[in-house]
């Protein structure tokens, strides 16, 4: 029997990125840290063909395949707009999140660090017009 142990460190950060209302994909501080996100990075996606699986692939030179990673007042994203909106991703009422599950085994292929990007099940909240005073 081979027991390996588990170190609480590699699970302490739920890693999660996000489209905004805007089209924009968003990561979170504790996200942004464990990619290592900065100006110059760029961001790469893959989708499997049986599944429409997304994958986020992190590298550090851009290419013509890439999205440059930007930076604004400390927030990482990547305006990613006009892909999600050819996927079909219905974002404008409620963003739509993301876990960032590591895929190390993809790396050389895809030649990046691989996120698989599971969608999470949530129900969009409806907006509220409570500020709104009628005549």
């Amino acid at each position: 029997m081979a027991i390996k142990l588990l170190s609480a460190k590699k699970f302490a950060t739920n890693l999660k990125a996000t489209i905004q209302a805007s089209g924009r994909l968003g990561f979170t501080a504790d996200t942004a840290k464990v990619l290592d996100l900065q100006s110059g990075k760029f961001a790469k996606f893959a989708q499997d063909d049986e599944n429409n699986s997304l994958y986020l692939i992190i590298i550090d030179e851009g290419n013509e395949d890439a999205f440059s990673v930007r930076e604004s007042s400390g927030y990482y994203y990547v305006p990613t707009k006009v892909m999600f909106d050819t996927l079909g991703f219905k974002y404008e009422n409620g963003n739509i999140m993301f876990d960032l599950i590591r895929q190390s085994s993809l790396d050389d292929d895809l030649q990046g660090q691989v996120y698989f990007m599971k969608q999470r099940p949530t129900k969009n909240k409806e907006k509220k017009n409570d500020d709104i005073i009628e005549p």
